[in-house]
């Protein structure tokens, strides 16, 4: 059911619900394999998309001992990818994908580094073309901002999900990040003060914890279904562990209306696998998913900031679908 306001809850306690109901046997998912990139770490990617009659997914590629990383487009087969000889690279991180009027949308992070690696800032940056070959740089969002999402609406408007966090959230309202959301006409109306000023929603996060949209959907019933992450740290001896569950969430974009948070797949579902570092452990970052009907879905999620795995799971869309717009 979709409500008004939603009281935040924990995601520790969300991701206990999560395994009340699907109590956890051992991994099931399995893992991408990436070829043509000479040894990189190959993860966080966009969900697989079709372009000239073939399955493509882009994808974060960096050096295991670094963060500057690049965004590069693989054929998929199955679970085999092969990099793209001829398409662009761009200089992004967790890349993701929206086809709106027609064009593809390809977005991700960029970072500014000093010669010795320490971050200056970053932004999300979007690109748009028919092709690969066209991607041109557009529009990027406001410094410091992640997990930037767009969707096409079935009435052509835009709808634009934003994830503000940080120290001026801190001192408006005592919190990491909240998630915002508006709708703008075209592609053309969005820049950095349109989405820095994008109206607030409200529940998705306790105020110590973060998170943020990843890919959205337009849903049979006219409801929006977002796939995204929700977060939490704590310290295990001298390391701050973070915790990445994926999560779902639905929301009628004309009323703001929500349904609450539920976790839908966490990082030992999927195979043991490397660990960029200590603190990357339990990551799950929600790439998106693939419907499958008959109730299933596909889920891509990055993996320790390491690898991307797929896992099998109950469609977390078919309970919104299942509601009636007058229940609100």
């Amino acid at each position: 059911m979709l409500f008004q306001k939603i009281q935040p809850e924990g995601a520790y306690q969300q991701y206990k619900k999560y395994r009340e109901r699907f109590p956890f046997t051992g991994p099931k998912g399995r893992i991408l394999s990436f070829e043509g990139i000479d040894g990189a770490d190959v993860y966080n990617t966009s969900i697989p998309f079709t372009l000239d009659g073939r399955e493509i997914i882009a994808a974060r590629v960096e050096p295991r001992s670094s963060e500057r990383s690049r965004t590069m487009f693989f054929y998929k087969d199955g679970d085999r990818c092969s990099l793209i000889l001829n398409a662009p690279v761009l200089d992004l991180q967790d890349p993701f994908i929206a086809w709106i009027g027609g064009e593809l949308v390809v977005g991700g992070v960029s970072v500014d580094w000093t010669p010795e690696e320490k971050l200056i800032t970053y932004r999300t940056r979007f690109y748009r073309g028919k092709t690969l070959q066209e991607l041109h740089y557009f529009t990027e969002g406001p410094d410091r901002m992640k997990d930037i999402r767009l969707i096409q609406l079935p009435n052509g408007r835009v709808g634009v999900f934003t994830r503000p966090q940080g120290k001026p959230m801190l001192e408006r309202f005592g919190c990491i990040a909240k998630i915002g959301f508006d709708i703008v006409d075209s592609l053309e109306e969005i820049n950095p003060g349109i989405i820095d000023h994008s109206p607030l929603l409200e529940g998705h996060f306790l105020p110590e914890e973060w998170g943020g949209c990843n890919q959205i959907y337009n849903l049979s019933n006219g409801l929006l279904g977002i796939i995204g992450h929700k977060s939490w740290g704590e310290m295990t001896g001298s390391v701050k562990i973070i915790h990445y569950y994926c999560m779902a969430f639905a929301m009628d974009p004309q009323t703001r209306w929500m349904s609450p948070v539920k976790v839908i797949a966490a990082r030992e579902d999927y195979p043991e696998g490397p660990q960029k570092n200590a603190r990357a452990m339990d990551v799950a970052f929600s790439s998106g998913i693939v419907r499958l009907g008959n109730g299933r879905a596909e889920m891509y999620t990055g993996l320790s900031d390491c690898q991307e795995g797929i896992l099998d799971i109950e469609d977390p869309f078919d309970e919104y679908e299942q509601w009636k717009m007058q229940e609100k």
